[in-house]
């Protein structure tokens, strides 16, 4: 075993202002997808999206 806490992921999914986001933990705000924001959504398209972001084509982490 080791001391070290497990590695949070870049994004997850939270509840925004007038909906569902994929908050990027590296911009401290919503994930850019191409040119928009992934804010402002159902749950299901916030993980749609984060299931993309993740994937590793996407390069997630």
């Amino acid at each position: 075993m080791t001391d070290k806490e497990p590695m949070q992921s870049r994004f997850f999914i939270r509840m925004g202002g007038k909906g569902w986001m994929v908050y990027d933990r590296e911009r401290m705000g919503p994930a850019l997808i191409g040119t928009d924001m992934a804010a402002n959504l159902t749950k299901e398209r916030a993980e749609q999206l984060l299931r993309i972001l993740m994937s590793p084509r996407a390069g997630g982490r």
